[in-house]
């Protein structure tokens, strides 16, 4: 992992040290950050070290299948050496399948929740986030949804990126919005991975950290986008997320978050970041003392400050940690408990620390629903 400013600038050299020189790259990236310029730079890095390189920009917000095989399709053809990926969660999480399944060219549906076990990657996986909040960089997971909006995991050591190269400068232009809720999804992770069933010490530190590093920049990068150093507190916020949950699993605030954006397309960070300030006073009693620690981190006294110190930073960057009577009118309450129920979700919510019945299942709904 290379974490400074211009990182990114460096990709050409760093393609030579992962796949050799003349290597056949294939550009994974959103594509606003193509009409922004942002991509220029890299394919030039890369050609002024001889590689040559095909971009992919045919992505959208929460990728679907059917980009990841058009974009599989076009490294398998091109007997692609190395794939980077560019941008934030929808464009790594889709360079890192198709990076999977490059050399055989198969399509990703056989692979939805591990039903089948990736094939050994052969092809070189670079990531370069543009965001501060999946940490998808560090992880060996992805998250890609079906033609019906349905997100399904995808995992397996072949999805960790040989490297990342992570640049602040390349968060500076993210807007206030997203900047809040991909800060906010880090957040979440770290404070899942500290509270869940499968949470172990020695994976502790890196969810606290994780959830210090939230704490300390999230606010300055909202308000002071150019901050360098709030942009690279934020970066490392997401990548120690990224290692925490990527040891853990995730819990209630991400089943419930995927659900609402299946059912509803509200952003993930958005969904996760709602779904645990409306969760953590019921989650709590499976683990107190866990929670009683990330409300330490926080600024808090007692575990139940909890979600009044989320509901806290989201206010300070002018956004409400409640769902807004749009995102309302497309959900319900008996869709949204089965939904959490999917065979897509439950292992999210069977991870939470506190046991949940179809009662509270519904209590929960309800309670996302009605705050």
């Amino acid at each position: 992992m290379v974490l400074a400013p211009g990182a990114s600038r460096q990709l050409g050299e760093r393609v030579s040290e992962t796949t050799g020189d003349k290597s056949r790259v294939l550009l994974v990236c959103d594509p606003v950050l193509v009409a922004l310029g942002l991509a220029e730079p890299l394919v030039e890095s890369l050609k002024e070290q001889g590689h040559s390189v095909i971009v992919f920009d045919e992505l959208q917000s929460d990728p679907k299948e059917k980009s990841v095989n058009e974009a599989t399709k076009i490294a398998h053809e091109n007997q692609t050496d190395c794939v980077v990926g560019l941008g934030g969660g929808s464009a790594l999480d889709t360079s890192k399948v198709v990076a999977a399944l490059a050399h055989t060219g198969e399509v990703c549906e056989p692979y939805r929740l591990g039903l089948a076990q990736l094939p050994f990657r052969k092809t070189g996986l670079i990531a370069i986030p543009t965001t501060a909040g999946t940490g998808s960089e560090t992880t060996g997971t992805s998250i890609i949804s079906q033609p019906d909006g349905v997100k399904n995991w995808f995992w397996g050591p072949p999805l960790k990126p040989d490297m990342a190269l992570m640049d602040p400068e390349l968060t500076v232009g993210l807007p206030a919005y997203w900047t809040l809720y991909t800060g906010l999804d880090a957040l979440v992770h770290s404070v899942e991975s500290r509270t869940n069933r499968y949470r172990f010490a020695d994976n502790d530190p890196l969810a606290e950290k994780g959830i210090t590093q939230a704490a300390t920049y999230l606010v300055e990068a909202v308000s002071n986008p150019t901050s360098i150093e709030a942009r690279t507190g934020m970066m490392l916020a997401a990548a120690y997320g990224g290692l925490a949950i990527a040891n853990t699993g995730c819990a209630v605030a991400h089943n419930i978050g995927h659900a609402l954006g299946s059912l509803a397309g509200i952003p993930h960070g958005r969904a996760v970041s709602v779904a645990l300030a409306q969760t953590t006073e019921w989650a709590i009693d499976g683990n107190p003392d866990a929670f009683e620690r990330v409300a330490d981190l926080l600024g808090g006294r007692k575990s139940t400050d909890v979600p009044d110190k989320l509901h806290a930073l989201a206010e300070q960057c002018g956004e409400s940690l409640t769902l807004n009577a749009d995102e309302k009118a497309k959900l319900s309450e008996q869709v949204l408990a089965d939904d959490m129920v999917a065979d897509a979700n439950i292992a999210m919510l069977d991870a939470t620390a506190r046991d949940a019945t179809r009662a509270d299942v519904e209590h929960l709904a309800s309670r996302i629903l009605t705050a």
